[in-house]
């Protein structure tokens, strides 16, 4: 077990060395990314990574407070489910409504691993990979489909 500031520190470096681990990879568009704090540039479309003691995700969160909008997006994403599960490689679970941490009601699209640990830096080969593979192909996808959702904003 790990004290609070152990932990703190394991966790900020987890991020940073998963930050230089994506050092080699650019946007398919060539631009710098920071693939941590991926921006979207579209209003209430966020990409989140999480990792905890016992799973790895990444998700996407459509964050619109009108439900309505919010199901016209999801909507938009599901349209085009079969390019996005070719471009990320694998198939994710989709959530029209989701409750999450904050207990607010959002959309969300997932993928995950179990049996990994944050706090364990054995798992990092396992997790970092998995982080890598969704978050270039998520990448490719919003790319290619970015004007779809942003002239939904």
């Amino acid at each position: 077990m790990y004290g609070k500031e152990e932990a703190l520190e394991l966790r900020k470096l987890f991020w940073t060395s998963f930050g230089k681990y994506m050092g080699k990879h650019r946007s398919v568009h060539g631009n710098k990314v920071q693939w941590v704090n991926y921006k979207t540039r579209v209003k209430d479309i966020y990409f989140r990574l999480e990792a905890d003691k016992r799973t790895a995700r990444v998700f996407i969160d459509l964050q619109h407070r009108d439900p309505e909008i919010r199901d016209l997006i999801f909507e938009q994403f599901t349209q085009l489910k079969t390019v996005f599960h070719d471009q990320t490689e694998t198939e994710w679970e989709w959530y029209p409504s989701y409750t999450n941490e904050y207990k607010t009601n959002v959309a969300r699209i997932m993928i995950e691993i179990e049996g990994v640990n944050l706090y364990n830096k054995d798992t990092w080969n396992d997790i970092f990979p998995f982080f890598e593979k969704h978050m270039v192909g998520l990448d490719a996808f919003w790319v290619e489909f970015y004007d779809v959702f942003k002239n939904l904003e």
